[in-house]
């Protein structure tokens, strides 16, 4: 991918070739169509400044870097298919290459989930979902705004659903659960354990049940009679990672696994619903 990392690096261009540079960073899959006329008007440059800049990359001149260039698109995606959850992208990554890996990602995330979570646990979830008087979703960060989605989608089909750390006072809001509810805890790393041990301790011996999600098996071991656990797959740092990119993808994935099957099992009723906050100009995506 020689021609792609010199792109990146620009070591010894001028700004007008760096601006050219960037150009065809963050246009990959269009610049690799182009005809030399074509890219020199799209960047407001001119066909020579075009010309040394190939010369510069090595090559005799545009024909060749157009071959090359798509040489090395392919080959940079080849790469990317295992992609690194902490940095996904790194300084210097173009507009279309952030695109494809973050795609990649999200694929990669989904497909590992496959090898980790079940048809039986999500329908355990679900029944225990379905089943329950009251729900309650215990998450921080950005696994409770993944959980708020989470809760958007349940209201949808008739299930209303509440924070168990409502306003900060997590304790109060967990003594009104008890055999007939059902909490869901949401920790990709298990560390939100250890935030709400009181809680968890006091919904244990209240009757409540349990639903954790997690890629730490060795935090869901120590809640005893665990009615439920979707288990993660390991992939993401807790500290250090541009964002969390690959464990809230994980989380998403079965929580929507979860809410299909909890609409699968009563199908009537969700889609009269549905029916419902469309006659009433809900909009359901939002």
């Amino acid at each position: 991918m020689a021609v792609l990392d010199a792109l990146r690096r620009m070591e010894g261009f001028t700004n007008a070739e760096k601006d050219l540079a960037r150009y065809i960073l963050d246009h990959l899959d269009d610049v690799a169509q182009l005809n030399i006329g074509e890219l020199s008007g799209a960047t407001y440059t001119s066909n020579a400044t075009v010309v040394r800049l190939c010369r510069k990359l090595g090559l005799e001149g545009y024909r060749d870097f157009r071959i090359e260039l798509a040489r090395d698109i392919e080959a940079d995606r080849a790469s990317m298919l295992n992609v690194n959850p902490d940095f996904p992208f790194i300084e210097g990554s173009g507009t279309q290459q952030i695109i494809h890996s973050m795609a990649n990602l999200t694929k990669q995330a989904v497909d590992a989930c496959l090898g980790t979570i079940t048809g039986h646990d999500v329908r355990t979830a679900a029944r225990l979902i379905r089943g329950a008087k009251k729900v309650a979703l215990y998450g921080v960060g950005d696994s409770y705004v993944t959980l708020t989605g989470f809760a958007n989608l349940l209201l949808k089909i008739g299930i209303v659903s509440y924070s168990g750390d409502l306003n900060g006072d997590s304790i109060v809001a967990t003594q009104i659960l008890g055999p007939t509810d059902v909490a869901v805890f949401a920790t990709y790393s298990g560390g939100l354990l250890d935030k709400f041990a009181n809680e968890l301790q006091l919904l244990r011996s209240r009757g409540c049940k349990t639903i954790l999600i997690t890629s730490n098996a060795a935090a869901a071991r120590r809640i005893a009679g665990l009615e439920c656990l979707l288990l993660l797959p390991e992939g993401e740092t807790t500290r250090g990672s541009v964002a969390t990119y690959y464990s809230q993808s994980c989380i998403r994935f079965a929580l929507n696994c979860v809410y299909g099957d909890c609409f699968a099992q009563s199908w009537n009723e969700s889609m009269e619903l549905r029916e419902a906050f469309a006659k009433n100009d809900v909009y359901l995506e939002e």
